[in-house]
């Protein structure tokens, strides 16, 4: 399992739109909003994202068992857009999803949000929950405390 990990600044607060503004992409999916993303989540909080790549391709389920043994968990959405406002060039090394939030559209399918990008072309996409995830993608996630279950602070 290959890891790196990126501080990450996570304004908690702030609404999905915001958040989507901040992180000025040329694309996003109008799906992607805070009424079908909500969020309990307040303050502000530094985290250490790990990126999480499996050198093979993982079913979604596959994927958060994987990371659970680490104490990880899946990113959220706020999560994942504060990593890539701060750190806007990963997304064009990597395809990153984060599988913790998901919507489910009116035909019953569940989608997960990620960052997807080329050259000079940033985006931000929902794919589906179900199937294989190729092994080129990075799986966001955050390290827990072992007695709270809360993020670890990032120092």
């Amino acid at each position: 399992m290959e890891k790196q990990i990126y501080k990450v600044t996570v304004d908690y607060s702030k609404p999905v739109e915001g958040l989507v503004k901040e992180g000025k992409y040329d694309w996003v999916n109008p799906n992607i909003t805070s009424t079908n993303f909500p969020s309990k989540e307040r303050g502000k909080r530094k985290v250490g994202i790990t990126l999480v790549g499996f050198g093979k391709d993982v079913t979604s389920e596959e994927a958060i068992k994987q990371l659970s043994k680490g104490r990880l968990r899946p990113a959220t959405l706020k999560e994942l857009l504060s990593l890539g406002t701060q750190h806007p060039d990963l997304q064009r090394k990597d395809w990153i999803v984060a599988l913790g939030p998901t919507w489910r559209d009116s035909f019953g399918y569940v989608y997960v949000p990620y960052l997807r990008g080329v050259w000079c072309f940033r985006g931000l996409y929902l794919y589906w929950w179900r199937g294989d995830w190729p092994s080129r993608w990075r799986f966001a996630a955050v390290k827990l405390d072992s007695k709270t279950l809360k993020p670890l602070d990032y120092k």
